[in-house]
């Protein structure tokens, strides 16, 4: 029996210790399970832990004790983070706690940065804001929130800090280029509302898109934003839209297109020059916009009329002159030329009819030998086309025909080109030199005299006078070739008369007398007693003759 018993405790022995073996194995197996979990987990919270480290923003954290402790608020821990410290400059570093970093904004900041805190922690609520810190232009954008789990476990709140000073100032850069431009568009505004014509914009549908206040006007509406909303088109008197007709054929043509109308505006009747020049949008080929514009053309359309008539007129005042006239345009071909100028250069009507060019003209007077002796033709014939680029203002010169005849050529500008007036001057310089020969003659006979002689012509100026006048009045040359008056060249006696007690007088009963034609005798300062004899001839001219005693 004891011998039975002893087995069963034996047996029951080894089941025990079986049993606690395996016990044994089965906790070492789940403690081994455990601390694989636990390393996974403080390997995930530290990779996390670096994750947060490596961020761009940096963060200061409040972080809440388990749920179970009475009064979470008195358990708080304060976490700052390595970018925090290095953002904020903090001298404790992660050690740092929130009263050392709101000390470093300005008063209102740090303050409002409290407030949002003690918001965030009571209620939850999340805030955003841009701060700046003390002692210069740097800004940071501060933004908290709440983390809590699914199911409401509060963890932490945690406040972000990034430093957007460099956006910031872009930011600013960004306003003043903004302001400028907008200063800018507003000047363009009042450029083109300053306009007299209305102006506007089509876009790609041909829609317009911009118009000036000249344009508000003239389509007979209140404000812009009406015409833009409702696509108000100037139409002419008709009714019709002929400025969108216009625009859809420079859309399609790609080129600016004009037109002209006539329009009442105010009650009058305007006649207008219609524009629409295509543009394209945003540099795109395929999206072709139009500026359109008109232009009161009614007072040019008037100059152009009586421009035409003046012309006419003027046209048929040069065909009957006796002087030669003809244009040239700018193309250099004949586009008038009179009776005159046909008879001076021998030209036939045939020739005249098929509109020669100036060149062809040449050549044609040339082979009838009216052209003056020309060394080189080349050179010849591009000094005279130079006058069709650069002729401004009259240009005069003398043309010898071979045949004997001087010709007096004009040139100047004209609406239509150059005008060219040929004057057959040879009788008139033939005249001149005759009378040249006369004077020269004169003039000789008058220096041969031992008389002192001066002639005046009916004005009362000198006209001649001979080398013995300018000796007996010590006179140069110069103080004569003036031809001054009578009463100057009395003037210029005066040096011979300083003894005369009063000497206006004296050439007051001088001029008298000379122009009376009487006879008088002058005694100068010298004792040198001079007869005067004045002679006046039938056409007003005074000849006055000096005479020494």
């Amino acid at each position: 029996m004891n011998v039975q018993v002893l087995d069963l405790v034996l047996i029951l022995s080894g089941i025990i210790v079986v049993g606690l073996l395996i016990s044994i194995i089965f906790l070492q197996y789940r403690i081994y399970t455990y601390k694989h979990k636990i390393y996974f987990i403080r390997r995930d919270r530290e990779r996390c832990n670096e994750l947060l480290f490596t961020a761009k923003d940096g963060y200061f954290c409040f972080v809440y004790p388990d749920q179970k402790v009475k009064d979470p608020q008195k358990n708080i821990k304060e976490k700052c983070s390595r970018r925090l410290a290095v953002i904020l400059g903090l001298k404790n570093g992660t050690a740092s706690s929130f009263s050392e970093i709101t000390n470093l904004f300005y008063k209102d900041d740090a303050v409002r940065l409290k407030k949002y805190v003690t918001l965030l922690q009571q209620e939850g609520l999340a805030f955003e804001d841009i701060l700046t810190i003390k002692g210069g232009e740097r800004f940071v954008c501060a933004y908290g929130s709440r983390v809590q789990s699914t199911d409401n476990n509060l963890y932490c709140d945690i406040i972000w800090f990034r430093d957007i000073s460099a956006q910031t100032a872009q930011i600013d850069v960004l306003k003043q280029e903004i302001e400028q431009i907008k200063y800018k568009v507003k000047q363009l505004e009042n450029m083109v509302d300053g306009l007299d014509s209305p102006l506007w914009l089509r876009d790609e549908n041909l829609n317009i898109a911009l118009v000036n206040k000249k344009y508000v006007e003239y389509a007979g509406n209140k404000s812009k934003e009406e015409v833009i909303e409702h696509s108000v088109e100037i139409n002419n008197n008709k009714g019709e839209a002929v400025a969108f007709a216009l625009a859809q054929a420079a859309q399609k043509s790609k080129k600016k297109q004009k037109k002209s109308f006539n329009l009442v505006h105010q009650g009058n009747v305007y006649n207008y020059a219609l524009y629409e020049n295509p543009y394209f949008l945003d540099d795109d080929l395929d999206k072709i916009g139009t500026v359109g514009y008109l232009v009161n053309n009614t007072e040019l359309e008037k100059a152009k009329r009586n421009f035409r008539i003046n012309q006419n007129n003027h046209l048929e005042i040069l065909g009957v002159l006796g002087t030669a006239f003809a244009i040239f345009d700018e193309k250099t071909n004949l586009y008038f030329s009179n009776a005159s100028f046909r008879n001076l250069w021998n030209l036939d009507n045939e020739f005249i009819e098929k509109t020669p060019t100036y060149m062809q003209f040449i050549e044609t007077i040339r082979q009838h030998n009216l052209l003056p002796a020309i060394s080189d033709f080349k050179t010849f014939k591009d000094e005279e086309l130079s006058v069709f680029s650069g002729l401004w203002k009259i240009k005069e010169d003398l043309l010898y025909i071979p045949d004997g005849r001087t010709i007096h050529r004009f040139r100047m500008p004209h609406p239509n080109g150059i005008i060219f007036a040929y004057e057959d001057v040879s009788d008139r310089l033939a005249t001149m030199r005759r009378l040249n020969d006369l004077t020269s003659m004169q003039q000789g006979i008058l220096d041969n005299l031992s008389d002192s002689v001066i002639i005046l012509g009916a004005n009362q100026r000198l006209k001649f006078y001979n080398r013995a006048y300018l000796k007996l009045w010590g006179l140069d040359y110069d103080k004569m070739e003036d031809e001054p008056k009578l009463e100057t060249i009395i003037e210029q006696q005066k040096l011979f008369f300083s003894n005369v007690a009063d000497w206006n007088e004296l050439k007051k009963a001088l001029l008298d007398n000379i122009l009376a034609g009487r006879k008088f005798n002058l005694l100068r300062d010298d004792n040198m007693t001079i007869n005067v004899s004045p002679q006046i001839f039938y056409d007003g001219s005074i000849m006055i003759t000096y005479t020494t005693k």
